[in-house]
Parts: C-alpha cells; structure tokens; sequence
C-alpha cells in the first residue's frame, strides 16, 4: 500500500540535510539506486532501515511515514543518544576517509559489504598474526572530492588525491590501506586486539595460556611486548613460542624492557 508524500517527505529531508542520494545511501549501506526507487514512490525501505534514516535524517518514523510530528529525532526525552553520535564519540583505531567524488564507489563497495576489508584481514592474520580492527568509512567535505587519507586514532598517516576520476578506484585505497595497517600496525595495536589473540590462544591451544596472562604478566605488559617485538621482528605469528617464553622467562628479569629484548634474542 502506498504511503501517502514519502517519497516527497524523504526528498526534502534528504535535501534539508545537504546530502545527495549517494551520500545519504553510504551513510545507510544501501545503494544509491535504492534512494533513488525510494524517492520516486517505487519501494520502501524496511523498518530496520527506516530507523537509521530517521537518525540520520533527524527526523522522527511519523512524520516519514504520516507527515506528523516533525521533530528533533535525537532531543526527545528518554531518547538514547544516537549511534550516529556514539559512532564519532571515540577516536577509531582505523578510519578511511573520503571525498565527495568517492562516494559513488563508496556506495558500490558498501553494496557488496566492503568484502575486500575481510581479504586484508585474511593476509594480516596468515602472513603476521595481527588482527586488524573495524576499518570505519566516513565521508569528509573538507577534502578534495577524489581525496582520500587513512587516520589510526585522528593521526593523519596516508592521504592521496586521484588526479582524475576514471583514476579513483577502491582497488588502489585497500591496496594502500593495507600498507599502513601493516607497517603502522604498532599504532593501532590496543588491549582489546591483544585480549582477542589471548582468547583465541586459550580456545586452541589452553596449556600453552594458563598461569601465564595474567599470572604471571599483565594483559597491558603483554601488549606492549608484542609492540615491541612486532616493530623489531615484522610479525607475531609464533605467538605460543612467545607466550611459552614469558612463562618460562617471567620473574628472572627485573622489568619489561629488559624481559621483552630477551626474548626477541631467543626468537633468533
């Protein structure tokens, strides 16, 4: 049945928050083509998207749907803050970000569910034992429009403007954002990464684990000895040869430093 000035309503929302159908399509994961179908009354979006573009458009789902009641969608008493605001309320491990132009590919990788992120994931976690964390993807106007630079905790460490935009594709941003995360990864590598490898080691291997993290070391202590061993060796893939070398080595050196030097020595 037909909703009676959605596609209108959605439009002029859309509009009002200064975005284009590509814009506001990465922003909720579908496809531009989607907004687009949407806007001329062909189709709606289900509720669960419904939702986020009430949250992202400020609006609240009576007036999309009835005309009724426009208001301040995230002000309302009891409201929760949105995820839009809980999403930027920290600094993200990893965050790509692109101009304008990119959008329109941008849309077309998050169509597919960014499937390549997960490949570079594979790579890292095969060939260096290192988790890379969620890969956030986010608009900036502020930037050219074919600009795109990759930021671990709002440290700029990569940016790159395509020249033209038969240039700029996706193929070349994860080529280079996999790069980073492997040469920078002592910059993004935090406790919960390092609580990851430990779970996983415990699910596999839980000898190798017990009465050493954190009996014997810190979980803190144990992450900054991978950094340490990570920035000196390029990977911590013998990670039971390392943790079955604190066991063995903890307690017979007098701080970290010195623990850590050691057993890099002992990895040859």
């Amino acid at each position: 049945m037909a909703v009676r000035g959605f596609e209108e309503r959605l439009m002029n929302l859309r509009k009002d928050s200064n975005y284009t159908q590509e814009e506001l399509a990465v922003r909720l994961g579908v496809t531009p083509q989607a907004i687009s179908k949407w806007e001329r009354g062909m189709g709606y979006p289900d509720i669960e998207l419904l939702v986020s573009l009430c949250h992202i458009l400020n609006c609240s789902i009576d007036y999309l749907l009835e005309g009724e009641n426009k208001v301040d969608f995230y002000e309302g008493a009891g409201l929760k803050p949105s995820q839009e605001i809980l999403n930027n309320l920290l600094a993200e491990p990893v965050l790509l970000e692109i101009g304008i132009g990119l959008l329109g590919a941008a849309a077309e990788e998050s169509s597919k569910g960014f499937p390549e992120v997960n490949e570079i994931r594979k790579r890292a976690a095969a060939s260096f034992g290192i988790l890379i964390p969620q890969v956030r993807i986010r608009d900036n106007t502020e930037i050219g429009q074919f600009t795109y630079r990759i930021l671990f905790y709002d440290t700029n460490l990569f940016e790159y403007t395509f020249e033209k935009e038969e240039e700029a594709t996706f193929s070349q941003i994860y080529k280079a954002l996999e790069e980073n995360c492997i040469k920078n990864y002592d910059k993004i590598f935090n406790k919960q990464l390092t609580k990851q490898l430990i779970d996983n080691l415990e699910v596999k291997y839980p000898e190798v684990i017990k009465g050493v993290i954190p009996d014997k070391i810190s979980l803190i202590q144990f992450q900054n000895i991978l950094i340490g061993i990570y920035k000196k060796k390029g990977n911590i893939h013998n990670l039971i040869k390392i943790v079955e070398l604190l066991d063995d080595m903890a307690g017979s050196y007098k701080g970290m430093e010195e623990l850590k030097e050691e057993i890099i020595k002992r990895l040859g």
